[in-house]
């Protein structure tokens, strides 16, 4: 399969969106006759005064509170949380700032103290206290609510519990040794909330309308259309640039891709490639592009019987031409997967000699001949409009398993199903989370997270043994041997398919000053002060 058959699926979506670009309008029949909500940045900024920024993105969160671990959330979560520790989002190197907390130390091997910043105010007036630093992180340690198990798991699995020592002081303690507590409580999943409000209105409810410390607090949710922030006035740090910051949910493309062209919203995310190149030319717009650190990932069922002779999964692997889907539907901005790893981890711990991942048409033949596969269809299920062309990347790797014999099967879905039993392989994206390979390992493919807990993860006990050493280690020499083996287990075994990192833009108005960061996790959308401007 080679790039010259993509193409004329990707001119053709081009050319339907420009048609729908003509008749679509946005986000603008939501705000008709809402005068003061539709007062852009820009204009605001002109007359002296910033007022409201209007976002349009691809998928919302379905809730607001801290614990939702999603691309979606994260562009939210962000701007509303504060945790004990920050990062300087635009360092070369990674730096560790004080957040809620202004000092921390460590007691003794398992033990961290945290002296908190006085007077900080939650969005409801109340003083934040030691008990509410304690609460938000105890009650995901405790998973007092089924939907906790996914942060507990992905952040706070090594720790035993936090404790009170007096109204600004709170003490750690971890299971394990912690190389990398300073990464986990920086991440805006662990940000910190007001505990009497939790008690006092439920955990729906305050996970609709949550009261937290940042600098903007929650003005209005409406799922699958909107979410309002307006300026926390009474923010410990230095204020938010804006008044009001309005998410609107558009889906398509191309919908927002009008939207931004008809000064409908200030700005937009999710934009490919060649969406960006329409958007170049459009007056009055600004583009800042990303190759982003995360991979898009096909996730196998390692226990369904289609898929539990690896014989097959290597096939299948083998048979994408990930640089045909990366020039085809990234105009070669994207970057073939070659491992499960960064550049971003730095020396030692990336390892750039391992690349055990690519294109072997012939390998793929000869591994599904020695396999057990019988001709079944193999479905692959996607999350219609949440990774920006999966459903593309999925019909031309269809296409290309042909080639091997093997027939595949695209399933689109609203939601996932509850249940993985009956499901071969979905799509999902592998993010990295903070600059280390635990940061895409341990928050990916461990017997605690989802794959494995829904039952389609099934590694073997060696992959765990090291899995292990790389995590808790505080020898790095050690850990740096466990991570290359589980790269090379991760070949043999082959739980997952890697595909590409996806290249995206955020295109908006002339005038608004804002870049991408580089120590957060992707689709974090830094709307704090000294992250965003207008001229």
């Amino acid at each position: 399969m080679r790039n010259a058959m993509f193409k004329p699926v990707l001119l053709l979506l081009v050319a339907v969106s420009l048609v729908l670009a003509g008749c679509s309008s946005g986000a603008g029949d939501r705000d008709a006759g809402n005068s003061s909500t539709q007062k852009s940045g820009t204009a605001a900024a002109e007359s002296g005064a910033i007022q409201h920024l209007r976002i349009g993105v691809q998928s919302f969160p379905s809730h607001l509170d801290s614990t939702s671990v999603s691309n979606a959330s994260i562009q939210v979560i962000y701007n509303l949380y504060d945790t004990l520790i920050m990062r300087d989002p635009y360092s070369e190197e990674v730096r560790f700032l004080p957040g809620l907390a202004l000092s921390w130390e460590q007691i003794d091997e398992l033990t961290w103290e945290f002296r908190l910043r006085p007077d900080v105010i939650f969005h409801d007036g109340t003083i934040m206290t030691a008990e509410d630093v304690a609460y938000s992180m105890n009650r995901i340690i405790q998973r007092l609510d089924a939907s906790y198990a996914n942060l507990h798991s992905t952040f706070l699995a090594n720790f035993e519990k936090f404790e009170v020592i007096d109204d600004l002081t709170v003490r750690a303690h971890t299971i394990k040794p912690e190389p990398l507590i300073e990464n986990l409580l920086s991440d805006p999943n662990t940000g910190i909330t007001s505990k009497a409000h939790i008690e006092k209105v439920g955990l729906d409810a305050a996970r609709q309308h949550p009261i937290t410390t940042g600098p903007y607090k929650v003005k209005e949710f409406v799922p699958d259309d909107r979410i309002v922030l307006e300026r926390n006035d009474d923010f410990w740090g230095e204020k938010a640039p804006f008044e009001t910051v309005t998410y609107y949910l558009i889906p398509e493309i191309s919908s927002r891709v009008t939207a931004i062209a008809n000064n409908e919203v200030d700005m937009v995310t999710n934009i490919p490639p060649d969406m960006e190149e329409l958007l170049a030319q459009e007056e009055g717009v600004d583009l800042v592009g990303v190759r982003w650190p995360l991979y898009h990932v096909y996730v196998l069922n390692m226990n369904n019987p289609a898929l539990d002779d690896p014989k097959i999964r290597q096939a299948l692997d083998y048979a994408i031409d990930r640089e045909a889907l990366v020039q085809s539907l990234w105009n070669g901005k994207g970057e073939a997967a070659t491992s499960l790893q960064f550049p971003e981890y730095g020396e030692p711990l990336y390892m750039p000699d391992i690349q055990n991942i690519g294109y072997d048409l012939e390998k793929a033949k000869r591994l599904i001949a020695e396999s057990d596969y019988n001709g079944e269809e193999i479905e692959i299920y996607n999350t219609t409009n949440y990774y920006t062309y999966a459903d593309l990347a999925a019909q031309a790797v269809i296409e290309m398993w042909k080639e091997i014999g093997v027939n595949g099967k695209l399933v689109q879905v609203d939601k996932m199903p509850e249940t993985y039993d009956e499901v071969e392989m979905r799509t999902w994206s592998n993010p990295l989370y903070y600059n280390d390979p635990m940061g895409v390992m341990d928050l990916h493919w461990t017997d605690k997270m989802w794959p494995y807990t829904g039952g389609m993860f099934a590694p073997s006990q060696e992959f765990l043994d090291q899995l292990e050493i790389a995590r808790y280690s505080m020898d790095l020499e050690k850990r740096v041997a466990a991570y290359r083996k589980l790269l090379e287990l991760g070949r043999e075994e082959t739980p997952y398919i890697l595909l590409y990192k996806p290249y995206e833009a955020y295109a908006m108005r002339n005038g608004l000053q804002w870049q991408v960061g580089k120590n957060y996790r992707p689709y974090t959308l830094l709307l704090r002060a000294g992250e965003v401007s207008f001229k």
